[in-house]
């Protein structure tokens, strides 16, 4: 017995030098007290616009290699000291070194205090990768994590089992089939709900206007993915809504522009709301649609090296009156797109605060097929605004109630239209955007 101890003690002691973190993350684990990351996805990515639910990440198309590490500064022999007491002393079976790894690394991670920094385990990894592809089989809603930790529901796409169920925006989600998401960040939850067509799932949602939380059964389907809605308005303002800034928006964003200006608009509506961002590249691309050569945004890394990207003069919208719409679910590349076009004075924005998430990761595959999504850059705007913790504000805030998302109402699209058939500057809110 004591030689099956002694190897069972040295097993452990290997697996204590191989991971970083483990006396934070062995702890939080074994105490079933997982420490979960935030995903704001509201907001790729969730994303991109292919996860039943969207975060928003402003994601660097750039995978860096490895670099020297510097000395860690963990304590191993203390970890070693904590390991070894809870497989002698704690009631129950330590779990698997991959659950364990999985612990560990999440702890540390969460210690950094950067809620966009991630480890994302293998089994949801996956769902980063697929946030790219346009499709998806799941209910077809985004959501974000609140700074309370709670996931609430941004919004449901038309058509979706998601609003066929008459899922609303700001819905809190509190289980999966009976399984509680506390603790959980948005990737997880999205991991959770999806699942093969014509399953189902069952949410345990809590509203604002209800005393009780309350269950919705929900029967999965195939998401198709809308980047981009176009369409004119009173025969003489284009409309272009912009869902997510996936591979392919700035493509097909192009395309519908290029229709839309074929017949002569007297202006531009570009619609970012609860566009919760994507790839860096492609809020480069975006931009420039819109405008002409010049500086469109400010990188800089934590040692302080600068980087600055330019828009050309290539860009087909460079000319008609435009409007950017926004809100506090637009972020991340959307922020970027709005900030450089209010900075230039090319257009004006009209909606609510976006945001707040001026900070760029870089997604890495590991050895056991997780992500670590790491930080690495800020960014600014052309006037070298930050934009994290800030957001951007308007030049016009218009407010978007409840009352009126349940009415069908949309004060902030009449807000846009008008002014650009008249110039008539919206009306002030009585009440702040934040």
């Amino acid at each position: 017995m004591e030689d099956a101890q002694t190897r069972m003690s040295n097993a452990i002691r290997n697996t204590a030098l191989s991971l970083l973190g483990m006396f934070i993350g062995a702890i939080i684990f074994v105490m079933g007290l997982t420490v979960g990351m935030v995903l704001s996805r509201p907001g790729a990515t969730l994303f991109g616009s292919a996860s039943p639910f969207a975060f928003s990440t402003l994601t660097s198309d750039t995978r860096h290699g490895s670099t020297t590490q510097p000395e860690s500064p963990l304590d191993y022999a203390l970890i070693e000291d904590v390991l070894s007491r809870l497989r002698e002393q704690w009631y129950g079976e330590l779990p698997s070194r991959e659950k364990l790894t999985d612990g560990a690394i999440k702890g540390m991670v969460s210690a950094l205090g950067d809620p966009y920094t991630q480890y994302v385990e293998p089994r949801f990894a996956k769902i980063l990768n697929e946030d790219i592809s346009g499709t998806f089989e799941g209910i077809g809603a985004t959501l974000k994590q609140t700074p309370g930790g709670s996931i609430q529901i941004v919004r449901t796409l038309p058509g979706t089992p998601a609003e066929k169920a008459g899922i609303l925006p700001g819905d809190i989600i509190e289980a999966v089939d009976g399984q509680s998401v506390m603790g959980l960040n948005t990737t997880e939850v999205a991991a959770m709900v999806r699942g093969p067509r014509g399953t189902q799932v069952r949410l345990t949602l809590r509203r604002a206007d209800q005393p009780k939380p309350f269950d919705v059964v929900l029967t999965r389907a195939r998401i198709t993915i809308p980047l981009v809605e176009s369409r004119m308005i009173d025969g003489e303002i284009a409309y272009l809504r912009l869902f997510d800034f996936s591979q392919p928006a700035s493509r097909q964003l192009e395309r519908d522009l290029r229709e839309l200006l074929s017949k002569k608009p007297k202006g531009l509506i570009l619609d970012l709301r609860d566009n919760p961002g994507g790839l860096l590249s492609q809020a480069r691309e975006v931009g420039d649609l819109f405008l002409d050569a010049g500086v469109f945004i400010i990188e800089r890394d934590y040692k302080g090296n600068e980087k600055v990207s330019r828009t050309t003069n290539r860009g087909i919208g460079q000319d008609i009156p435009l409007v950017v719409l926004v809100n506090g679910g637009s972020a991340s590349a959307s922020e970027i797109v709005a900030g450089a076009i209010q900075d230039r004075q090319r257009g004006t924005l009209i909606g609510e605060r976006t945001f707040g998430k001026g900070s760029v990761q870089s997604p890495q595959t590991l050895s056991n097929g997780a992500q670590l999504r790491i930080t690495i850059e800020r960014w600014f705007t052309p006037n070298n605004r930050s934009i994290q913790d800030e957001g951007v504000v308007p030049d016009f805030i218009v407010v978007n109630t409840p009352d009126d998302q349940q009415k069908k109402r949309d004060p902030q699209l009449d807000a846009a239209v008008e002014y650009l058939k008249t110039g008539k500057a919206p009306e002030a809110p009585s009440t702040p955007s934040r």
